[in-house]
């Protein structure tokens, strides 16, 4: 009974002990510094702090390498020469030796960061790894790395000086079952840069890509120059999956500080969440200075990076720069048992926080000039003179411009006014004022085509009120001409009907076709016929490119076909390496040649359909010009 209670006890201290959560205390700061010396060393004060109180607080050196994406304290040379061991232990027969040895190298070779380099040792030391496994009979072992490295590299050949032929046989076996599995799709996406996309260790191209592979699970990393995202596993057992490289967070690390985070302030949770899942712990422990006033704190948050929530946040006062021990073990203990404390503010008094991604930047939206309905004031054609604006209908004061910050303030200077027309104050220029819709004022801009002013030998004419306003009734705006006028040029949407000179005609429409009379068509714009004469020359060389690739193709043909006996097989002396070669080259010709010819098809279409749009329009833009002026209405 005893020694069964003795078991159970060990039991469960084991348990206990393989429970211990994993810690990572960081530094962060506002990019692009990032953390300085002062706050990276109050992180390593508190990390200490915490070491003392709880267990599984990760080193410094393990973090860096797990941010870096080394998983592995091996390098590439150290695990070239183990390889060279290995191999002298398996030619002196002590096979269970040399397969622990690389299996040993192939997990190494695994966690190292991506590159051609590691590649190609990651490919060798799986052949032999796979051929000592058939040397054991370990067929299961043998078998898991020929998958691995069929799903990889499909045109991979053992080299015959090396294998036997039938490991080569039992090789070949294996990729013709990993082509006949069904197809997935991997597509690879990434944040803050492009980068290169490594798919078991192999790079398979540049971001965004959408790979298709055989049905399996794979190693998926990234790599941008000194950037590297580290390796994790993506399943595509059963479905298509879709994944995201994060280079933004990769180059806001500071391994040298803390290591450390330069993040900004709305990016800030997300991106310490996703620095936890980097390393691989369950709670991630940042520290980062505040300050209010003249006074500085710091401030300690403790996350948890599987639930993806702040668990709780607290500040304490800096003293010099620095902290006192005693306020550091007090903010350690706040943060990890929630344990109050005089010298520490609790800043999260609702709970934990959820972490939910920063949301993507939002495109600033001109204005519709069809959604508002404008207000037209005509001014006679004969008089020079300043025109007299009618203030059309002003919506009530809950409908007035909001501010830009909450949604329901006033804008500053926008003022009721009466339902009835009033009479606005004389100004140097004809003054219109619309309808103004409730608008956020972050959305709206001046107009950028001012009306011209009246000349300056005609006084101005005095204003007169409508017929139906009283004689007695205040004016509508009381502020002075230089608020109107900026409060006027706030309206989102614009309309004027006034006379115009021919130089103040407004210019042809974006699309190149301004439309006149009778609503023909215009001029077309001078780009049109140089772009179809180019896209024609285009389309004459690459068809050119067309025809060489095609008989380039049907030359490697033929020469591979005489290598060919009447039966089909390689004639006695033929090399089997140049007629894969010809065959190869043969087929690489031909698509370039349909891909030549498709992409002139396309050119020769478009210098057809430029040079119709561009093919006359001088006569109608003489013919439909106004040589004396005329109305403009611009919007």
């Amino acid at each position: 009974m005893r020694r069964a209670l003795l078991a159970a006890a060990c039991a469960l201290a084991a348990s206990g002990a393989g429970a211990v959560e994993r810690l990572g205390v960081m530094a962060v700061a506002d990019a692009p510094a990032g953390p300085d010396a002062e706050l990276t060393e109050l992180a390593h004060q508190l990390r200490a702090a915490c070491r003392d109180r709880v267990g599984g607080v990760e080193e410094v050196a393990t973090m860096r390498r797990r941010l870096l994406g080394q998983g592995s304290d091996a390098t590439l040379s150290e695990l070239d020469r183990a390889y060279g061991g290995a191999l002298a232990v398996y030619q002196n027969g002590e096979f269970d030796s040399s397969v622990r040895t690389l299996r040993a190298i192939v997990d190494d070779l695994e966690a190292v960061p991506e590159g051609e380099e590691a590649f190609f040792q990651w490919k060798r030391a799986m052949l032999r790894l796979a051929h000592a496994s058939l040397s054991l009979g370990q067929e299961r072992e043998m078998e898991r790395a020929f998958l691995a490295l069929a799903r990889t590299d499909p045109a991979l050949q053992p080299d015959p000086d090396q294998y036997s032929p039938g490991f080569r046989r039992r090789f070949e076996e294996v990729k013709a079952r990993v082509r006949a599995l069904p197809r997935r799709r991997l597509h690879v996406a990434s944040e803050g840069r492009s980068g290169t996309v490594y798919v078991n260790g192999r790079a398979m191209g540049t971001t965004p890509v959408t790979l298709t592979l055989p049905a399996g699970s794979y190693r998926v990393g990234g790599g941008a120059g000194a950037l590297r995202v580290p390796s994790f596993t993506v399943d595509l057992e059963s479905e298509d999956r879709s994944v995201v490289l994060d280079f933004a967070l990769a180059e806001a690390l500071r391994v040298n500080a803390g290591p450390g985070l330069a993040l900004a302030p709305e990016a800030r949770g997300y991106g310490i969440v996703r620095a936890g899942a980097w390393l691989g712990v369950d709670r991630l422990l940042t520290v980062s200075r505040a300050q209010e006033g003249q006074a500085q704190f710091l401030v300690g948050s403790i996350f948890d990076v599987r639930r993806g929530a702040l668990l709780r946040e607290g500040s304490v006062r800096l003293v010099a720069g620095g902290l006192p021990s005693v306020q550091v073990g007090a903010l350690a203990s706040f943060l990890l048992t929630g344990q109050s404390s005089r010298e520490v503010q609790n800043l999260t008094q609702q709970g934990p926080r959820e972490i939910r991604p920063p949301l993507p930047p939002v495109a600033e939206v001109r204005p519709v000039p069809a959604a508002s309905p404008p207000a037209v004031v005509a001014a006679p054609a004969s008089a020079p003179t300043p025109a007299v604006a009618t203030a059309a209908a002003v919506p009530p004061p809950a409908a007035a411009l909001p501010a830009v910050r909450p949604p329901a303030a006033r804008a500053t200077g926008a003022a009721p006014a009466p339902a009835s027309p009033a009479v606005l104050p004389p100004t140097a220029a004809p003054v219109a004022t619309a309808q103004a819709p409730a608008t956020p004022a972050a959305l709206l801009a001046p107009t950028s085509a001012p009306m011209p002013a009246p000349p300056a030998t005609q006084p101005p004419a005095p204003t007169r009120a409508p017929s139906s306003a009283p004689s007695s009734a205040p004016p509508a705006v009381q502020k002075p001409a230089p608020t109107l006028a900026a409060a006027t040029a706030l309206a989102p949407v614009r309309s004027i009907l006034a006379p115009a000179p021919r130089a103040a005609l407004p210019a042809p429409d974006p699309a190149g076709r301004a439309l006149g009379e009778g609503s023909r068509p215009g001029a077309a714009p001078r780009w049109m016929r140089p772009a179809a004469i180019g896209s024609g020359a285009l389309a004459l060389g690459l068809a050119a490119v067309a025809v060489q690739q095609g008989l380039a193709a049907s030359g490697r043909y033929a020469d591979a076909r005489d290598m060919l006996g009447a039966d089909g097989q390689l004639l006695p002396g033929s090399d089997p390496g140049r007629y894969r070669d010809l065959r190869s080259g043969g087929d690489s010709a031909r698509r370039n040649a349909f891909v030549s010819a498709g992409v002139a098809a396309a050119f020769a279409a478009t210098a057809g359909v430029l040079g119709w749009l561009s093919w006359d329009g001088d006569g109608d833009r003489d013919r439909h010009a106004d040589a004396s002026g005329g109305l403009s209405v611009r919007f």
